[in-house]
């Protein structure tokens, strides 16, 4: 009987899913174009091709939409970023990919045609609830990252004289930094950072 049951569900929860996510693209469509404060709930749903109902059905107004909208952009970036694959080498692979991205000019919220940072940033400073969520994020890709400063200690491969936790404040921090001169149009020399960063990191030799 509950595999009768988790059937019948599971179409209606992949639709509900699938709902969601087109309002999401939607939202990221239209503040790319318009920005984060003109366009209307009455624009995302259309381009979603569903009512205001079905928004009112996910999210409870614009400003839970924005945080979620944060959220997918953000999480799923990070998610792709963050190396757990190989304990011994996942600092490494993170700050090379990050890398990677920026020079691709795939960085979230950074790249030409992307949502603008700025404009992130106003909305942290003018929601208590958007600048909340953002920094409770920020905590977990600064826990993230000192985790796999730890692993890589561990393995021999990142220099054990470094404090974990501060090299994961130092690096994200490094690339909130160098995503806001990439989106000023400063020309960086990505690589050579990259090969600074992991220069200082490494484990030195006796």
């Amino acid at each position: 009987m509950s595999t009768l049951v988790t059937e019948r569900r599971n179409p209606r929860e992949a639709a509900k899913e699938d709902t969601r996510r087109a309002l999401l693209a939607a939202g990221v469509f239209e503040f790319v174009e318009h920005g984060l404060d003109s366009p209307s709930l009455d624009a995302i749903c259309a381009r979603a091709g569903y009512t205001r109902g079905a928004f009112y059905v996910h999210f409870k107004d614009r400003e839970d939409f924005l945080v979620a909208v944060m959220e997918w952009v953000l999480g799923g970036f990070l998610d792709a970023t963050i190396a757990t694959d190989a304990a011994g080498e996942d600092l490494e692979q993170t700050i090379s990919r990050f890398a990677a991205a920026l020079e691709a000019g795939t960085v979230p919220l950074q790249a030409q045609g992307a949502i603008r940072s700025h404009h992130l940033l106003e909305a942290c400073v003018r929601s208590a609830v958007i600048r909340t969520r953002f920094v409770s994020m920020l905590r977990q890709v600064i826990a993230r990252v000192a985790t796999a400063t730890r692993e890589g200690q561990r393995a021999g491969r990142i220099h054990k004289g470094v404090p974990a936790a501060e090299v994961g404040v130092l690096l994200v921090a490094l690339a909130m930094g160098l995503s806001q001169m990439s989106e000023l149009g400063l020309q960086l020399d990505v690589d050579a950072a990259r090969k600074a960063t992991l220069a200082l990191l490494r484990r030195r030799p006796r």
